[in-house]
């Protein structure tokens, strides 16, 4: 019977125990592990260059959001102040002193020998600021507000002469006069009147050859408070 020598075996064995060595299975097992880190560690990379390019984005939009939102704010302050503004002047308007009825007044209160030499009428406006109210530590209001608002204040002072028989007689009665017309009787209160400013000397008038007193009247109308 033949026998037959393999004489490869050895090195067929050899190979095989070298292709099963665990060694170099754990080292390709790790070559790949390392290659599957490094291709999921790019795509967290680029995934996160793309998000970041994404936020930069949306921020530089709020950014400019922003930067609207605080030019919106401006404007419709803006648009409030003129808003009051406005209203403080319907209010002005719609409360505005009258200047006819009181020159209406200033002929209807004629007298003999008392001529109206000059008149002046002076009309201002003040602030109103508000108030806002006054709350205490707990929260509880103890004082009300206020709002803000508009005082019209007007004086009134003319000059005439009297040139009667007794100069300066009339005085009064022209006073009297003027507080009987419609205009200072629904005008005046406890708190004004019409007042004597000035009383002259008596003097020589140059055109008539009278002796004449010039005398000077003044008015202070209650302020109107306009809110």
């Amino acid at each position: 019977m033949p026998i037959t020598i393999n004489l490869l075996a050895e090195a067929k064995v050899e190979e095989d125990l070298r292709r099963r060595d665990p060694v170099k299975r754990a080292v390709l097992a790790a070559v790949l592990l390392v290659l599957l880190m490094f291709v999921w560690s790019s795509t967290l990379y680029i995934r996160e260059l793309g998000e970041r390019s994404v936020l930069t984005g949306m921020q530089d939009q709020l950014t400019a959001q922003g930067k609207d939102y605080k030019q919106l704010l401006a404007n419709e302050k803006d648009l409030e102040d003129i808003n009051h503004k406005l209203g403080d002047l319907e209010k002005i308007y719609a409360n505005r002193f009258l200047w006819g009825p009181l020159l209406n007044s200033l002929q209807q209160s004629v007298i003999g020998d008392v001529q109206l030499l000059s008149f002046h009428g002076d009309q201002s406006y003040d602030l109103v600021a508000e108030a806002k109210p006054v709350m205490n530590d707990s929260g509880r209001q103890i004082a009300a507000g206020r709002p803000g608002g508009v005082t019209q204040k007007i004086l009134l002072e003319w000059t005439a002469s009297d040139s009667s028989a007794t100069p300066g007689d009339q005085v009064g009665k022209y006073k009297e006069a003027l507080t009987k017309t419609e205009f200072f009787s629904n005008h005046l209160d406890k708190t004004s009147e019409i007042t004597l400013k000035n009383l002259s000397p008596p003097s020589i008038d140059a055109e008539s050859g009278k002796t004449i007193v010039m005398f000077t009247l003044d008015c202070q109308l209650p302020d109107k408070v306009m809110r």
